[in-house]
């Protein structure tokens, strides 16, 4: 069974904040989720690129304010927000790979 960690939360959280989504908030996020990806899969380019595209798009729409995220997740830990991430990324990982993601933890 594979699992996937999300790769793409990490650098969205270290992001600067940003008052909505920029074309370089979204390129920053789907390249970062994808080395990280191609890193852990070398074999499954292709899942990678449909695993990021899936996430990034997902947290783009249900987060219009990419800054705050940022500082809701990793600034105030707010347990609705890491749920709502994580059922994203499990969505995510379910229909690219098959399982849910690993459980997101934020330092």
């Amino acid at each position: 069974m594979r699992w996937l960690c999300c790769a793409l939360l990490p650098i969205l959280l270290a992001s600067p904040a940003h008052a909505e989504w920029t074309q370089q908030d979204y390129a920053r996020e789907y390249d970062g989720c994808l080395s990280r990806c191609d890193k852990n899969n070398p074999q499954d380019h292709a899942k990678c690129i449909a695993y990021c595209h899936c996430v990034t798009n997902r947290v783009e729409s249900g987060f219009a304010n990419h800054g705050q995220l940022a500082r809701e997740v990793i600034e105030r830990k707010l347990p609705e927000r890491i749920a709502t991430l994580q059922k994203l990324a499990n969505r995510c990982n379910q229909q690219i790979w098959g399982n849910p993601a690993r459980k997101l933890k934020f330092q």
